[in-house]
């Protein structure tokens, strides 16, 4: 009697053991450092949106009524699935490289409306993997769930690029941020960031030289929105380098608004640069910008 007791006993601690096992892999695939790790992420510029924060704080709410800012072919997908990003989406994680957009998205999916998204595109379904024209010839959307919650989708030239999004995480290679929104950007990316506003442009030169950069967006200890940018340098008088380069970027932008004879306009982005303030910590560098709310509005309703 006594040895069923500690069979019984063994059992129990089995399936209890395996059911905790199961409900942490289900209910931690979605937080953004497991979320991040299904990309594939070498040399990629990765992306992540902490949509459900975003929410509760009243962020989102700024672009309701505007045209989502995703690009076309994630606008598409959402739209045909009647899927609403404002409700139904907690997190985006995404990897982009060479042309190519991988996604990683935790929330509300149902396989039926995705499936039938397919169909109606022309697109096809087989072994719960689909796929599906996108915007241009050369475009190709295909997605599948890796979890009930969590689907991986890609924009890419072929059609199972969605299948480089992994069904296991790999290890992390980066810390990440505790903000509800970052960005991490390699250096090589810098490159072809020719399109950015000309008060934004002179921060590049800069840059170039880091090992890793880091932008996020959250709020300080007065509960204001800030971005903040963390730099890790080859060494220490890199980093010192760096410093001196932002600091003097910003003195320079100060200066040309100053001959302009205007005052920073809250709603343009030069407003946010002229704000900003760097330290170095050995070959780490960090700045931050403050981001008024006049800006903040400015962006909503440049999108509506």
């Amino acid at each position: 009697m006594r040895r069923r007791h500690i069979v019984a006993l063994s059992v129990a601690t089995c399936v209890i053991a395996g059911a905790a096992a199961y409900w942490y892999r289900e209910h931690t695939a979605g937080r953004s450092s497991n979320l991040v790790t299904y990309l594939p992420a070498g040399n990629a510029s990765i992306i992540y949106i902490d949509v459900d924060a975003l929410r509760r704080s009243g962020i989102l709410g700024l672009l309701e009524g505007s045209k989502t800012v995703e690009e076309p072919d994630y606008q598409q997908f959402v739209h045909e699935t009647k899927f609403d990003y404002r409700r139904d989406l907690d997190a985006v994680a995404a990897a982009l490289k060479d042309g190519r957009t991988y996604f990683a998205l935790r929330g509300r999916f149902h396989w039926k409306d995705l499936s039938e998204y397919a169909a109606k595109q022309g697109g096809s379904c087989h072994d719960k993997f689909c796929v599906v024209a996108g915007s241009q010839p050369d475009r190709r959307i295909s997605f599948y769930l890796l979890r009930p919650n969590v689907l991986a989708l890609a924009v890419a030239p072929d059609d199972f690029a969605a299948y480089q999004v992994a069904t296991q995480p790999a290890p992390v290679s980066l810390s990440a941020p505790q903000d509800p929104m970052w960005a991490v950007i390699p250096a090589s990316a810098l490159q072809g960031m020719s399109t950015l506003p000309a008060a934004a442009q002179q921060f590049v030169p800069a840059l170039r030289g880091a090992e890793q950069i880091v932008f996020s967006i959250g709020a300080d200890r007065n509960r204001q929105l800030q971005l903040a940018l963390h730099v890790t340098c080859k060494d220490t008088p890199a980093a010192t380098a760096l410093v001196a380069q932002l600091q003097s970027s910003t003195k320079d932008l100060q200066s040309l608004i100053a001959r302009q004879h205007q005052k920073p306009d809250p709603s343009d982005l030069s407003a946010v640069l002229v704000a900003g303030n760097f330290r170095q910590d050995a070959q780490q560098v960090y700045g931050s910008w403050p981001i008024p709310k006049a800006f903040l509005d400015a962006v909503a309703g440049s999108v509506y």
